[in-house]
């Protein structure tokens, strides 16, 4: 089965949505790329067994991941911001965008919570 990330956009006073194919790192890069841009929301991937929520604001990138590990949220860098979205990324919940990217090519090859990245409950 592919993964396909979905990602909600607004462009132009207009919604939409855009989906990407996320099978390779450079999928990843891609979707990343993507969800930069300030016309996209929170994107989301989900597997048989998790979804993996994933948002990129500025220089920091957030993850919220829902599954048999429970429902968390990346330990980030206590200076991050929180980031208002449908999902809602609390405060200190940001990483680089290079370490959130990394772990987004760990969980499209494994499909498993990425062990790049600490967690924290989200609860």
């Amino acid at each position: 089965m592919t993964l396909v990330a979905a990602v909600p956009t607004f462009r132009d006073g207009v919604p939409g949505g855009e989906t990407v194919d996320v099978t390779n790192d450079e999928d990843v890069t891609r979707l990343v790329e993507l969800l930069a841009q300030p016309w996209a929301d929170t994107g989301s991937i989900q597997t048989d067994d998790a979804v993996l929520d994933v948002h990129v604001h500025d220089r920091w990138g957030y993850l919220l991941y829902s599954g048999e590990g429970g429902y968390l949220v990346t330990d980030g860098d206590p200076d991050s911001p929180a980031v208002p979205s449908e999902v809602g990324f609390p405060a200190g919940s940001g990483l680089p965008v290079e370490r959130i990217t990394g772990a987004l090519r760990e969980f499209v090859r494994t499909r498993r919570l990425p062990s790049a990245v600490q967690w924290r409950d989200a609860g």
